[in-house]
């Protein structure tokens, strides 16, 4: 690499960089600071960040995000600490999954993706949604009912961006669509923590998602189009929930059963569930056994030959 100049302004995706602005980057992605507002930044951060971290205690202690998203305590930035009498304590989900979701998730156990895909591929059902990949190697599988939510550009003045976390039940998934934007996030720590304390499931989200030191150390499933620092509040809401969406080229509809893993999202539409767990088992039933004849000394070609392994995912 060779500098050819030095000490001059420089655009970077739209951003103009000045000699001695600062740079400050994380796991979220990269801001510059023009270097004769440094103070002023830092110091409406450090209040920012000490609004959010109270608001994230409150919802530790079980207060709903819709009411700590619009409670006016949080909206004078003050140096005192929030104790535990100002928010009522954990309650958990009240809202339980249905027999019926219990059931439906129960038949996909010992499943992953690429086994449901190669089912769906079978049935000739789309279902492998583009684009949407695990914040980080998850290594167990995660599998719910859908909870849709679609978002839609601001209005004036903004509407809510995330008060439907509310209202969805433990083992769901929620699934966003935020129009696959990724100038804005719809996710976040705030989000993350209370539907961790809720036994949600996980979150798809066709867009961003910011404060993901907190999901990886968490462990909470979290499945996006990638990362970004900058909040959705005044630039997006939410359009609607519990409805028809599109998520990377699939159509999502409420309660359609998601299995998502380290290798990506499929989505399974909830009539026909029964029938992918099925021809997935079986799939994976046979590539066990292919697996087990290799290690006893077969050649792939042999195990695969007697196995059928080549009609597997062939459309029936």
């Amino acid at each position: 690499m060779v500098q050819i100049e030095s000490g001059k302004p420089l655009e970077m995706r739209g951003v103009t960089v000045h000699q001695d602005d600062f740079v400050i980057a994380d796991t979220c992605g990269t801001v510059f600071v023009p270097a004769d507002h440094i103070n002023e930044v830092l110091e409406l951060g450090e209040k920012i960040q000490y609004r959010q971290a109270r608001m994230v205690q409150a919802v530790r202690a079980g207060q709903p995000v819709s009411e700590v998203m619009h409670d006016t305590q949080f909206e004078a930035i003050r140096g005192d600490r929030l104790s535990q009498t100002d928010v009522a304590s954990v309650k958990g989900n009240p809202k339980k999954a249905s027999a019926g979701d219990t059931e439906l998730v129960a038949l996909f156990t010992g499943l992953d993706t690429p086994g449901v895909s190669d089912a769906l591929d079978k049935l000739d059902i789309p279902g492998q949604v583009f684009n949407i990949m695990p914040l980080c190697n998850y290594k167990k599988v995660t599998v719910g009912p859908a909870f849709t939510v679609r978002y839609v550009p601001a209005s004036d003045p903004p509407g809510s961006v995330g008060d439907f976390i509310d209202d969805v039940a433990q083992g769901d998934i929620v699934v966003i669509d935020n129009n696959g934007r990724t100038d804005c996030t719809v996710w976040g720590d705030i989000m993350t923590q209370y539907a961790g304390l809720r036994g949600i499931a996980g979150t798809v989200v066709d867009g961003v998602c910011r404060d993901v030191s907190r999901v990886i150390a968490d462990e909470y499933p979290l499945f996006t189009a990638g990362r970004w620092m900058r909040t959705g509040k005044d630039r997006v809401q939410v359009g609607g929930i519990n409805e028809s969406i599109g998520i990377g080229k699939v159509r999502v509809e409420p309660r359609d059963i998601v299995v998502a893993d380290a290798n990506g999202v499929v989505v399974v539409p909830r009539d026909r569930a029964r029938e992918v767990a099925e021809v997935a088992q079986k799939i994976e039933k046979t590539e066990a056994s292919i697996r087990d004849m290799v290690a006893r000394g077969a050649t792939i070609a042999e195990a695969r030959e007697e196995l059928g392994y080549h009609t597997l995912q062939r459309k029936t």
